[in-house]
């Protein structure tokens, strides 16, 4: 080997030490639902709905943890429903923590598209990391 190959591959060699002695890892698999797959871990548990006087709705509500362990950066879309079940506004919103077989609450400004109003709201899971 000639020296600026033996130089590169020294140094390559101490990143990757430095890396696995400092604890950092490239594991990906605490990350739930990478694949956009169904999960029943995090649901809608409550949800209120107060409209404001520019056509906007503020709603808020709990969401609820299911199983035993604690979910961190829960990314989950709203989508805002007018009577006719035809989703009229969308948003995304992140919940930073839910505890283990506890609840959180959330809380977002719907706008929606057309003049309809909004009368019912569901939570769909993105994703979330697990532990």
């Amino acid at each position: 080997m000639n020296k600026s190959k033996t130089t590169a591959f020294m140094g390559l060699f101490i990143i990757i030490v430095v890396i696995i002695s400092s604890g950092c890892t490239l594991d990906t698999g605490s990350l739930i639902n990478q694949k956009n797959e169904k999960t029943d871990d995090i649901v809608q548990f409550t949800v209120n709905i107060a409209e404001s006087n520019n056509n906007s709705c503020h709603v808020t509500g709990l969401v609820e943890n299911k199983v035993d362990k604690r979910y961190r950066f829960v990314n989950m879309t709203v989508i805002g429903y007018n009577n006719k079940k035809e989703a009229i506004s969308e948003t995304k919103i992140m919940v930073p923590e839910v505890s283990g077989h506890d609840y959180a609450t959330y809380e977002v400004w719907l706008v929606p598209s057309t003049a309809d109003k909004i009368t019912s709201v569901r939570l769909k899971f993105i994703n979330g990391t697990k532990g």
